[in-house]
């Protein structure tokens, strides 16, 4: 058996020495808010990536019904755990310390993520192709109750999303370069509408805040 350690494994020095908030040090109150505004937005990634491995399997066809229902159903629940980290922000950071270390970061937004902007897209090609009637492999005789659960997942992760944009920004403009909750409020609806007419219900457009 290989000998190696919990850390080891982990690449827990690696991992630990990512958080590097931009407020400094001795402004140890905001320096520490910031870093849990970097954790969590890390640990969503990471989750998220694991969402992309499954999704993207199914999508390629690479498995049978079974196997694309287990992956679809692994992958809302990731979705369904990263609206917990949501969550986790809005009630552990107080808006007032998001305010002095927002401009920190300048112009990066929730908009420049690729991975949100995938997840989104490959929720609507698949529903687009269980429209259509499943994928040639038939890989995607994904289970409706999972396609459902996908996308009223990510419908779920939106709203929350929104509630924690009016909390920490209230009418301020959103750090993309929009009009924050306002903008937010616009893609729900827009996605609300989509869904009425039998599209995935979310725009492909990642969010931003």
């Amino acid at each position: 058996m290989t000998t190696m350690t919990y850390s080891q494994y982990l690449r827990l020095k690696q991992l630990l020495s990512l958080q590097q908030p931009l407020t400094p040090r001795d402004d140890r109150e905001i320096h520490d808010g910031e870093r849990l505004f970097i954790v969590v937005h890390q640990a969503s990634e990471t989750l998220l990536s694991q969402a992309l491995t499954d999704l993207r399997h199914i999508e390629a066809g690479l498995c049978d019904s079974a196997c694309s229902d287990h992956r679809a159903n692994r992958a809302a629940r990731v979705v369904e755990t990263l609206e917990s980290h949501l969550v986790l922000l809005r009630n552990s950071l107080k808006p007032e310390h998001f305010q002095l270390f927002r401009d920190r970061f300048g112009t990066a937004s929730g908009l420049q993520s690729k991975q949100f902007h995938e997840l989104f897209e490959i929720t609507h090609r698949l529903a687009q192709r269980r429209a259509a009637g499943g994928v040639e492999s038939g890989g995607i005789e994904l289970a409706e109750r999972e396609l459902v659960r996908l996308r009223a997942a990510t419908r779920s992760w939106r709203y929350t999303h929104l509630k924690l944009v009016e909390h920490m920004l209230g009418d301020l403009e959103g750090t993309g370069e929009t009009s924050g909750v306002d903008y937010l409020r616009r893609r729900i609806d827009e996605a609300a509408a989509e869904s009425a007419v039998g599209d995935d219900g979310g725009t492909t457009e990642p969010p931003g805040c």
